[in-house]
């Protein structure tokens, strides 16, 4: 893997991150109301719009991507989305970090080497 697809992955993967930790703020804000009220509410929130805008330069890098390294190898590199998202979650929204997450996280990180040690 050369080192500009290495960099691609990780700001796909930080975009992606990103754009949960802004959308899953904003709809916090928003509430557990009706589809609708929750629609209005969300199309007037700035972190609702930061979050698709992250979404779409997650995408746009992605694309690049897939350009540049087999799908059997980026795709198990999207997964360091799930590490970075659980360890935002846990800094930025207080959200409780247990044994088993961590051993979750540690799972997948262990598996993202496997599959890309084969490459």
């Amino acid at each position: 893997m050369t080192p500009l697809a290495f960099v691609l992955v990780l700001f796909s993967v930080c975009c992606n991150a990103l754009a949960q930790l802004l959308l899953k703020a904003a709809v916090t804000r928003a509430g557990t109301l009706t589809p609708v009220t929750m629609g209005l509410r969300l199309a007037g929130d700035a972190g609702f719009w930061g979050g698709v805008t992250a979404f779409g330069a997650s995408f746009a890098l992605w694309l690049l991507v897939l350009a540049r390294l087999p799908v059997s190898v980026a795709y198990p590199l999207a997964s360091l989305g799930y590490v970075l998202a659980a360890g935002l979650g846990v800094a930025v929204l207080g959200e409780p970090l247990t044994a088993l997450r961590i051993a979750g996280v540690l799972t997948i990180c262990a598996g993202v080497v496997l599959l890309t040690a084969t490459a």
